[in-house]
């Protein structure tokens, strides 16, 4: 018994995962789900909160980035038929570096996707409290874009965590 509770806890295996979910172990909150304009030379950003006590934090999801007017200003495509410009950066900064960023300037980044089309979000986190910034980035762009994202934060609550939940609950349940 001792060694399927070890595995429950320790295991990144999806059944575990199932099991942690359940017992209130592992938590997925969603971050975004939206379809967003990103005007040329511009960006739109969402704040995220990590919960004290969080451990194997991560962020995780994917993106999508369309032309929202599939006709070039220019009329001129590549010659491979596509535009050089139909990709966004995606970014994942603490929310300090968010304000170095936000300001022209380079900073350290938990994730950067590079220019792309679309891509899979997958970006570990420090454990514990902190605000982040989810950012998708048009400024290399001449062209407007609409990007869709699906983003989910996921983490695993520590043993003391659960146990001051649980303690939370009892008092409630007790009027106390």
């Amino acid at each position: 018994m001792l060694a399927a509770l070890l595995w429950v806890a320790t295991s990144q295996s999806p059944s575990a995962q199932e099991v942690q979910e359940y017992m209130h172990w592992s938590q997925a909150q969603t971050i975004v789900d939206t379809q967003a304009p990103l005007n040329p030379r511009s960006f739109w950003s969402h704040e995220f909160t990590v919960p004290p006590g969080a451990l194997d934090v991560s962020l995780s999801g994917e993106f999508t980035a369309s032309d929202v007017n599939p006709q070039h200003a220019n009329g001129r495509n590549s010659e491979s038929g596509k535009d050089h410009n139909d990709g966004i950066e995606a970014y994942v900064l603490t929310n300090s570096a968010f304000a170095v960023w936000s300001g022209g300037y380079s900073t350290d980044t938990l994730y950067q996707s590079g220019s792309l089309a679309g891509d899979v979000i997958n970006a570990p986190l420090p454990p514990g409290a902190g605000v982040y910034e989810l950012v998708f980035s048009n400024r290399s762009s001449p062209n407007a874009k609409t990007v869709h994202a699906t983003v989910l934060l996921r983490y695993k609550s520590g043993w003391p965590n659960a146990a001051l939940r649980l303690k939370e609950r009892l008092w409630n349940w007790m009027g106390l």
